[in-house]
């Protein structure tokens, strides 16, 4: 009796599981803000699977496409960031790091919050 229970409970929940599948089929990008560079990401991360550490990560940058700085919310960042990215192409670790401080533009002298008020 109780596989014929069993039974009848896994036939009721075959819609629930043909409805999850069917929302898992349109994929993670279906809801990302760019689906387009969301698809190139999943498509770069499936073709550099295979290779680690270094390698991976210059396979990642070659075959992943810039953002579109147009929708970023603060396109002036994102446009500053792609070109220190472009000046730092081919760094690794410490030495990336190093390179994209260098390329940050000055920050502006914020006022302290106490003569701001006043």
């Amino acid at each position: 009796m109780h596989g014929l229970l069993g039974l009848a409970g896994a036939l009721l929940a075959l819609p629930a599981l043909a409805q999850f599948l069917a929302h898992s089929a349109a994929g993670p990008c279906a809801r990302a803000r760019d689906p387009l560079r969301c698809e190139a990401r999943e498509a770069a991360l499936n073709t550099c699977a295979a290779k680690r550490g270094a390698e991976k990560s210059i396979c990642l940058e070659a075959a992943m496409p810039p953002p579109d700085c147009r929708r970023a919310p603060d396109p002036r960042g994102c446009a500053a960031g792609q070109k220190a990215a472009e000046i730092c192409r081919g760094k690794t670790g410490k030495q990336l790091r190093q390179c994209l401080r260098e390329q940050q533009p000055p920050q502006k002298a914020r006022k302290p919050a106490a003569a701001a008020a006043a």
